[in-house]
């Protein structure tokens, strides 16, 4: 069985209430061991797994890989993956909407964040346009150097806190959703951030 502290509890005291008691269940995620089944997850979480006894063979146990499998970068499916100009014309495309991003996520009035994102970007056959642009991996947190609290009230009164991963992350979308590319091409594309 593999264990996963639960998100919520490494910045516990943001959205702390004493009017809620704090079981195992709601502090780590349990995931029962299924032959065959991969689980991969950020190692930054604290983890782990119920000891295992028995054979010994990696035929007949379990196998835990550690690390990347591959460095991240922009990865293409569909109409991009075989065709070398369909490729490049997105790429161009994408290059010119990562400058304004980048400028934007380095202006210093987003917070920062440490951590991956990974975001899918599916186009449209029809008009060129981006269908859909979500997260397919995501594993940011607020940089606890640069994290500003409480920056304002609602209309009730009631402290607003800083959410630097919800500002990146709607940051990211609206830049790279906004991409346009020809009509007649399909596929994805798979743009990897690193905050560091």
């Amino acid at each position: 069985e593999t264990m996963l502290m639960r998100p919520s509890i490494l910045d516990y005291w943001r959205n702390f209430t004493d009017e809620a008691g704090l079981e195992t269940p709601s502090i780590m995620r349990y995931i029962p061991p299924t032959f065959g089944r991969c689980i991969a997850f950020d190692p930054r979480i604290p983890h782990g797994v119920t000891p295992v006894f028995g054979a010994n063979d990696p035929r007949h146990c379990r196998v835990v890989i550690h690390g990347w499998f591959a460095q991240p970068e922009t990865t293409f499916f569909g109409d991009f993956e075989d065709d070398p100009e369909a490729k490049a014309e997105v790429l161009a495309v994408l290059n010119e909407s990562l400058e304004p991003l980048i400028e934007a996520l380095g202006t210093g009035e987003i917070g920062r964040v440490c951590g991956y994102l990974a975001v899918k970007i599916d186009f449209d056959e029809k008009n060129g346009s981006v269908s859909q642009c979500s997260a397919v991996c995501d594993t940011l947190v607020a940089d606890p150097e640069d994290y500003r609290g409480v920056v304002g009230q609602d209309m009730e009164g009631r402290d607003v806190f800083e959410d630097p991963v919800s500002d990146v992350k709607l940051t990211v979308e609206e830049n790279l959703g906004s991409i346009q590319i020809s009509e007649g091409l399909s596929g994805s594309i798979v743009v990897p951030f690193v905050f560091t």
